[in-house]
C-alpha cells in the first residue's frame, strides 16, 4: 500500500441496505424511491447512455415484460400470498383505465397483470401505484418472483396456519436483496397452510407445507428443486421440519445454492430443478442442509410469529369452491371471472359488493379466481347474486362454473405459440357439468413454459408448432392424469393434435373416461391403466381427420392469418443480465454477509463472505476493462488483471493493496477482522466510483484502431470492398 494512502481517513460512507437490522423492521412492500429509480433508469434508455439489453433486465426486475405487440409492454403487479386489500384493487383498476389497454388478468401466480402500456407512460405508472403501496418490484426477470399461497388461505377448516400471510412475510423478508436480484433464473415459492398442498409444492423451486410434528410443535416441511416448463423435474423433500423463525434462512439457502451451482451460461438450463436433476435428490438434500446449517446461524431480517391452529378433518377443498364455510364461523365466496379476466368497471363492482356487505377482504387463487372472504352468513345469499349479475361464476354445486385456466398465449405473450385463452373459451363448457367428475379442471398453455400449468391438470393442453404435410400449424400437446397435490403425478404424456382438433379430441377423452373408469376411479390411473396407447386409440377419429387439404386447420381459434410459429425469440424472463449488474449485487451481498457473519461472531466466515465481496469487484473492474476472464479465474489472476488495467490510477491500487495488507495482517494474527470490513468496503467504494466514470474513448484506442464509419473510413472501405 502506498505510504501517502490513508485507510482510515478514506472509511466508507456507504451503509448497507437495512437487512437483518431488527431496529429497522421489514422492508415496505413498496417505495416511492422503486419509482425514482425506474424514472431515472428510463431516461438512461432514452438518452442513449443504457442498451437495449441493459434496459431489458432492469425492466424486468420492475415487473415491465414486453407484449408480442411492439411498443407496448404487460406490467405484472405483485400480490404476495393473494392478500388483495379493496384500496389495492380499486388502485389496479383505475391503474389499468389510465394506462393500460385490456381487461385485467388474475394470473396463475396470484398477481394481477395489465397490458398495452406506452413505454413512456410506464414511469407515471410505477409511480401511481408505488405511492398507493403496490408494487411491480421483481415481479418478473430473474429474481424471486411473487410468493404464492393455496387457493383457501386463511379460511380454509383444514389449514394449520394462513399460507397467504406465510407468503406475505417471506416477500417482505427478501424484497430489494441483492443476493435475489440477478439469479441464474427465476425462483418461485409457494406455501400450503397444511398437508393437503393445494399449492403444489411439488411444482416449485421451493415449496412449503404447515404440518405438526409428532409432538404437537408447528413448522413447515420443505420441497425444493421442482418445476414444469420444457423439462419437468419434481421437487425433493429437502426438510422434513423447520420451525417458521426459520423460514428466511430456508430461503437464503437454496438461493445461495442456486447462485453457486445453476447454469449461467445456458438459460434454459439455469433453474435450480437443474441442480437438483444433476445431483440426484439424495445430494441435493445434502447440499441444502450444509447450507441451511450455516445460514440458520447468522442475522436475518425480523420475523413475527405466526397464529396456528389445530386443523380440521374437513373435506379436501375443490376449485372454484362457490361458498366456504371458514374456520372461524365467517363465510367466503369464491368468483370465477372467465379465465381471470375482467375489467376496471368489473373490479370495482366487485369490491364495492365485497365492501358493502362488510367483507374481511379479498384474495386472488392461483386457479385464476376472486375470494371476498369473512362475510356473516346473513348476507352470502345477497353477495352470491350481485356477483353472479357481474357475469362472474360462484358455484352452486362441483362442476357448475368451468374449472378451465389458461395463460395468455398469442393474445398479448412474446413467445406464445397457440391461442390457449380463446381455446380456453371454447371447452369450457365441457367442462361444466361433467357427471363423471364434477370438479374436473382443464390447464391450457400456449407455449412449452407451461404457465397455464397443463403437466398437472386431468387433461391439458401445450401449445406447439408442427407441420402438415409441408406447412406449418398450431397444435396441442396433450396431457392426462396431472395430479398438482401429489409429488411426481405429472400428465402422461398423450398425442399431438392440430388445435382446430383439440376440442373434438377432449370430447373423446372425456366421453372415454366417462365410459371406461372403473367405480371411482381417478383420470390419472384411468390414464395409467390405459397408457399411452389406449389413449390414442380414444382419439384415433381425430387423427384420421387430419388432411393437409382442410385449410382450416393452418389457422389457430380466433385468427385469420394463417398460422406461423414464432421464429426463435427466447422468453424475457430468460433475459440475460449485464455482467456487471450481477457482480455489483454479489458484491453488495458479500459486504451485508461480511456484517451479519461478524454480529454473530464468526470471524472466519466473515472473512470467507469477505474475500467473495472482494472477487466480485475486481470482477466488475476487469469486466469494465474488457479483460477477458472467467468465474473459476484464481484471485492471483483477478489481481493480475486490475492492476495492468488500472496501473497509474493510485485510488484503485491504493484500495486493492489496502485490502491485501488487511487481509494479511489478519493471517499473521497481527490484524483486526474490522479492518478487513473497511477495507472491503473502502475497495467497493473506489470500484462503484471507477464504474460510474464515463469511459473515455482513448481508453479503447487498441479495440477500435482504425475502426472509422466517416467518409473514408475504413469501416466504410470494408463495405465497399475497397
Amino acid at each position: 500500500m502506498s505510504e501517502t494512502f490513508d485507510l482510515a481517513a478514506a472509511a466508507r460512507a456507504r451503509q448497507a441496505p437495512p437487512s437483518f437490522d431488527e431496529a429497522n423492521g421489514l422492508e415496505p412492500l413498496a417505495r416511492v424511491s422503486d419509482a425514482d429509480e425506474f424514472r431515472a433508469a428510463y431516461a438512461k434508455v432514452k438518452s442513449g447512455e443504457w442498451d437495449a439489453t441493459k434496459w431489458q433486465g432492469f425492466r424486468l426486475r420492475f415487473g415491465l415484460y414486453g407484449q408480442l405487440q411492439p411498443n407496448v409492454h404487460m406490467l405484472r403487479i405483485k400480490v404476495p400470498g393473494g392478500l388483495l386489500p379493496f384500496d389495492w384493487a380499486r388502485t389496479v383498476a383505475e391503474a389499468n383505465r389510465k394506462f393500460a389497454g385490456a381487461k385485467i388478468h388474475v394470473s396463475t401466480r396470484q398477481d394481477l397483470q395489465i397490458y398495452f402500456i406506452k413505454p413512456d407512460d410506464a414511469p407515471d405508472l410505477l409511480q401511481f401505484l408505488y405511492e398507493r403501496g403496490l408494487t411491480s418490484r421483481e415481479a418478473c426477470g430473474n429474481t424471486l418472483r411473487n410468493m404464492t399461497s393455496c387457493q383457501l388461505a386463511g379460511i380454509c377448516p383444514r389449514e394449520h396456519v394462513d399460507a397467504g400471510k406465510v407468503a406475505d412475510r417471506l416477500a417482505l423478508s427478501w424484497i430489494r436483496h441483492p443476493l435475489v436480484q440477478h439469479m441464474p433464473r427465476k425462483f418461485k415459492i409457494t406455501v400450503s397452510g397444511c398437508e393437503t398442498d393445494c399449492a403444489s409444492s411439488s411444482i416449485h423451486d421451493l415449496g412449503l407445507v404447515a404440518l405438526r410434528d409428532a409432538s404437537g410443535r408447528p413448522g413447515f416441511k420443505a420441497y425444493a428443486g421442482g418445476g414444469t416448463g420444457g423439462i419437468a423435474v419434481p421437487a425433493a423433500l429437502v426438510a422434513d421440519f423447520v420451525e417458521e423463525k426459520d423460514l428466511p434462512a430456508v430461503v437464503e439457502a437454496l438461493v445461495r445454492i442456486h447462485q453457486r451451482y445453476s447454469n449461467r451460461r445456458n438459460r434454459n438450463q439455469a433453474r435450480i430443478k437443474f441442480v437438483n436433476k444433476r445431483f440426484g435428490a439424495e445430494k441435493f438434500r445434502a447440499l441444502f442442509e450444509e447450507e441451511f446449517a450455516r445460514t440458520k446461524t447468522m442475522p436475518q431480517r425480523p420475523w413475527q410469529p405466526l397464529d396456528w391452529r389445530q386443523g380440521e378433518n374437513a373435506p379436501e377443498p375443490t376449485s372454484p369452491g362457490g361458498v366456504v364455510q371458514q374456520h372461524n364461523g365467517k363465510v367466503a365466496v369464491v368468483a370465477k371471472p372467465e379465465l381471470g379476466l375482467l375489467s376496471s368497471d368489473e373490479m370495482d363492482q366487485f369490491v364495492a359488493i365485497a365492501e358493502q356487505n362488510g367483507a374481511a377482504g379479498l384474495r386472488t387463487t392461483r386457479d385464476q379466481n376472486l375470494v371476498i372472504e369473512g362475510l356473516k352468513p346473513e348476507v352470502v345469499e345477497k353477495v352470491v347474486a350481485a356477483v353472479r349479475a357481474l357475469g362472474f361464476g360462484v358455484e352452486k354445486h362441483p362442476g357448475d362454473v368451468a374449472n378451465v385456466i389458461a395463460c395468455p398465449g398469442t393474445t398479448t405473450c412474446g413467445i406464445g405459440i397457440t391461442t390457449s385463452q380463446t381455446f380456453g373459451l371454447e371447452v369450457q363448457k365441457l367442462a361444466t357439468n361433467y357427471a363423471a367428475k364434477p370438479n374436473l379442471n382443464i390447464k391450457i398453455s400456449g407455449c412449452q413454459n407451461g404457465c397455464g400449468l397443463h403437466h398437472v391438470a386431468d387433461f391439458g393442453f401445450r401449445g406447439m408448432g408442427k407441420k402438415i404435410g409441408s406447412r406449418n400449424a398450431p397444435h396441442y400437446q396433450i396431457y392426462v392424469g396431472g395430479e398438482e397435490r401429489k409429488n411426481g403425478h405429472l400428465g402422461l404424456l398423450g398425442p399431438v393434435v392440430p388445435a382446430r382438433l383439440a376440442k373434438r379430441a377432449l370430447e373423446l377423452l372425456l366421453d372415454g373416461y366417462a365410459a371406461g373408469k372403473q367405480g371411482d376411479e381417478s383420470v390419472r390411473d384411468w390414464s395409467l391403466r390405459l397408457g399411452k396407447d389406449g389413449i390414442r386409440a380414444l382419439i384415433e377419429p381425430v387423427e384420421k381427420e387430419v388432411d393437409p387439404a382442410n385449410e382450416g386447420l393452418f389457422f389457430d381459434f380466433g385468427e385469420d392469418w394463417e398460422f406461423m410459429p414464432p421464429a426463435g425469440r427466447t422468453a424475457e424472463c430468460a433475459a440475460a443480465t449485464a455482467d456487471d449488474d450481477v457482480q455489483k449485487d454479489l458484491a453488495d451481498d458479500a459486504l451485508i454477509s461480511t456484517d451479519r457473519a461478524l454480529a454473530a461472531g464468526q470471524n472466519d466466515r466473515a472473512r470467507d463472505f469477505a474475500d467473495l465481496g472482494f472477487r466480485y469487484s475486481a470482477q466488475r473492474l476487469r469486466i469494465r476493462a474488457m479483460m477477458p476472464g472467467a468465474e473459476d479465474d484464481s484471485e492471483e489472476m483477478a489481481i493480475s488483471g486490475v492492476r495492468s488495467a488500472y496501473p497509474s490510477d493510485a485510488e484503485v491500487i491504493g484500495a486493492l493493496d489496502g485490502y491485501l495488507a488487511a487481509r494479511a495482517k489478519l493471517s499473521q494474527k497481527d490484524g483486526q477482522i474490522d479492518a478487513l470490513r473497511e477495507a472491503l468496503a473502502l475497495w467497493q467504494d473506489t470500484v462503484e466510483d471507477v464504474i460510474a466514470k464515463p469511459v473515455a474513448a482513448a481508453g479503447f484506442a487498441g479495440f477500435g484502431a482504425g475502426l472509422d464509419d466517416s467518409a473514408g473510413g475504413s469501416v466504410l472501405d470494408m463495405i465497399k470492398g475497397r
